[in-house]
């Protein structure tokens, strides 16, 4: 038995002292006012009301219910009501992970400046390249790099992740060019982002291959700063082409090897596969959703 549509039905049919009428203005048979009334005095243990062949007429027990039932029906409708009004339901908190990548920077403002209408929505902006937990961490937004989405995701492919292995020219003129990758790897001034769960560099990763790095020169947790590291002149380093192409433009880097870009990758965009999505996860997911689809065409 549903108690919140029986405690509906109750209140209804005391005031209108029929079944019927009860029955017509839910839309509903007599027969499931019968029943679901018959259910709820069993519950309760006492008869809600006195019946015969022709009308209905409430009990004692009947009487003194009703004002706790309208009580408990108001305030579910405060508690849920509520929720239900579109204004109030784009507000709260909504926390979104994704890495550190510089071009990121660019779609948090984006974002922020659509959400404009919505002063009561807050965002909470976790960039680090551990995979913050839906449950433990209270994420409702994910964007990662992945090979293949998480099969607990609702995901939206939004690109194919391109690194190319970038350099000054500057440098260039100092250590000349590698004959291949690996001479690179091995003795070239080289850099990467540091991996916490090694201690080491991240290897770098060429179709399928991990390249280990014998003496990076510049190891570091910030994106941001391998790609300074590289406009210095000081590496070689692997860099997003969103955050390098600016510079491949203005002659600042240069590609080492053009057929070399990690292409294995993607960037998905997710939110945790739930039966009940908030209407402002929604809305900033579609908001996110528009504006990588857009910053990569």
């Amino acid at each position: 038995m549903n108690r919140l549509d029986a405690l509906k039905y109750f209140v209804v049919a005391a005031e209108v002292l029929s079944f019927k009428k009860t029955a017509a203005q839910f839309s509903v048979s007599p027969q499931v006012i019968t029943r679901m009334i018959a259910e709820l005095e069993n519950d309760l243990g006492e008869p809600l009301f006195k019946r015969n062949t022709r009308s209905i007429t409430l009990t004692d027990f009947g009487e003194s219910f009703i004002p706790k039932a309208v009580h408990f029906l108001q305030e579910e409708q405060q508690l849920f009501g509520s929720s239900k009004n579109a204004k109030d339901e784009l507000r709260g908190t909504v926390r979104i992970t994704l890495p550190p990548y510089p071009f990121f920077d660019r779609i948090l403002y984006q974002l922020l400046t659509a959400l404009a209408p919505y002063p009561q929505i807050n965002i909470e902006w976790r960039t680090d390249f551990e995979i913050l937990k839906a449950v433990d961490d209270q994420i409702d937004i994910g964007i990662r790099i992945s090979k293949t989405p998480n099969e607990h995701w609702i995901a939206k492919k939004i690109y194919v992740m391109q690194e190319p292995i970038v350099v000054s020219p500057k440098l260039i003129t100092q250590t000349g060019l590698p004959k291949d990758i690996f001479e690179l790897a091995q003795k070239f001034p080289v850099g990467n982002i540091f991996n916490s769960s090694t201690g080491k560099a991240w290897d770098w990763i060429i179709g399928d291959l991990p390249i280990p790095l014998v003496n990076p020169c510049v190891v570091t947790t910030d994106l941001k700063s391998l790609l300074q590291a590289t406009l210095a002149g000081r590496i070689f380093a692997p860099i997003a082409r969103q955050d390098c192409q600016h510079y491949l433009d203005s002659g600042e880097l240069v590609v080492v090897f053009d057929n070399y870009e990690n292409e294995i990758w993607s960037f998905y965009l997710y939110r945790p596969n739930q039966t009940i999505t908030p209407k402002r996860v929604l809305l900033v997911y579609e908001i996110l959703e528009k504006l990588l689809t857009e910053s990569t065409t």
